[in-house]
């Protein structure tokens, strides 16, 4: 067309941008008044631009090459929020009461995910991603409906956010251990167990000793640097100083062979001893809120339209695995090491499956599509979509009614 011949591929690139951003906002606003995660709109704006571009290309090879550094940007501003709401300190000392139900409930998920992708017809590799991807839950879904009920302070709210946070954090760790061992795994041949398994002690060795230099930095240094920006630069500066820090610190991880999402997830817990004095800042807010959504926005653009209506028999399995691995994985333990009658609230709690279940699939994706068929990416898509969809009023529901229980102690054993 006329305008595309005159256009120039910056100008087109700049007008993607703000419009995508512009219909984010948007978005955002409507999902939050028909109480929807803001998520769902972010992939439809991708998926939207995927669908134009069919029959009206836009999307040059330099655009989206620019969508993928905003996704990729996007995706350490996600993973640094949810280092930086995970105190290591507050975990470790509750872990007693929650490893039970958190141990059993990625085992239990996983197993399902695994099996349930085999069964809708992927080979075992795509079928281990589905089963890593499907660990984790979705803190920021799972936790609203507490809070809107005033229930996330007792003993009951407590707990969801704690296996919640193992939930992402043992996710995370996961998807480091399963991109570590995928180009062994895609080879075709016989795996190498003995190999395999050099493989991931390497790893957790190299995640060992770079959690000790974080735990440094974080221990000896971060403290006085705090105060030092505090007393020589205004708020702006302050945040980008952090945001520099935080991005070095994805970045090492990156080079070293952790991906780019450990590395975040690093960087926050690095920041984590005050989240506050971070998650307050007008500058953090913006740049949250303006680089988040193009993680999401990459997860429509990346989604064959094709492959969607062949997803929907494998999504529609996938989600059954979904809520069914979360359901009887937390609940089952929950019988014992939760309140009375809270069994299922926390079940249901788990069920979400968004920004960690999704960072799986699109790191694994990287791979080749060996690895994360389009039909796979597309049904993984359908389950987030779903969950975080309909969950969120469910738990609602539960809290209201009263079926979640009063914060009684555990059932006797």
């Amino acid at each position: 067309m006329a305008w595309q011949a005159s256009a120039s591929p910056d100008a087109l690139l700049v007008l993607l941008v703000g419009g995508a951003t512009l219909s984010a906002v948007v978005l955002r606003h409507l999902c939050e008044h028909i109480g929807v995660p803001a998520l769902v709109g972010y992939i439809a704006i991708g998926l939207g631009l995927r669908l134009i571009d069919g029959a009206l290309p836009i999307l040059q090879p330099a655009t989206l090459a620019a969508f993928e550094l905003l996704a990729a940007l996007g995706l350490v501003a996600l993973l640094f929020r949810v280092g930086l709401g995970s105190d290591p300190y507050r975990l470790l000392e509750k872990l007693p009461g929650a490893s039970l139900i958190w141990i059993v409930s990625v085992i239990v998920s996983g197993v399902a995910g695994y099996y349930a992708a085999r069964w809708a017809g992927f080979a075992a590799l795509p079928a281990l991603v589905a089963g890593v991807a499907l660990t984790a839950t979705s803190i920021g879904v799972a936790l609203p409906p507490w809070q809107a009920a005033g229930a996330l302070g007792g003993e009951r709210g407590s707990l969801v956010l704690d296996v919640a946070e193992l939930d992402d954090i043992s996710g995370v760790v996961l998807m480091a251990l399963l991109l570590s061992l995928i180009p062994t795994l895609s080879t075709g041949g016989a795996l190498d167990w003995a190999g395999a398994g050099l493989t991931s002690a390497g790893l957790l060795l190299s995640l060992a000793g770079f959690s000790v230099a974080c735990w440094l930095f974080a221990h000896w240094l971060e403290p006085p640097l705090a105060r030092l920006l505090a007393s020589r630069e205004r708020p702006p500066a302050r945040m980008l100083v952090v945001v520099a820090i935080g991005s070095l610190i994805a970045a090492l991880a990156g080079m070293l062979g952790f991906s780019l999402a450990v590395g975040a997830l690093f960087a926050g817990l690095v920041f984590s001893k005050a989240p506050r004095r971070v998650r307050q800042d007008r500058a953090y807010i913006v740049l949250y809120d303006f680089l988040v959504p193009f993680f999401f926005i990459g997860i429509g653009l990346k989604l064959e339209p094709a492959a969607l209506t062949g997803a929907l028999a494998a999504g529609g399995i996938l989600l059954v695995a979904a809520v069914a691995g979360k359901l009887i994985g937390t609940a089952l333990p929950a019988l014992w090491a939760a309140p009375r009658g809270s069994a299922l609230v926390i079940g249901m709690s788990m069920v979400p499956r968004a920004e960690i279940a999704m960072v799986i699939v699109d790191q694994a994706g990287r791979y080749g599509s060996e690895v994360v068929p389009p039909a796979l990416y597309g049904a993984m898509t359908l389950v987030t979509l779903v969950t975080c969809a309909l969950t969120p009023s469910i738990v609602e529901h539960l809290l209201a009614t009263g079926r979640a229980g009063r914060d009684q102690p555990p059932a006797s054993r």
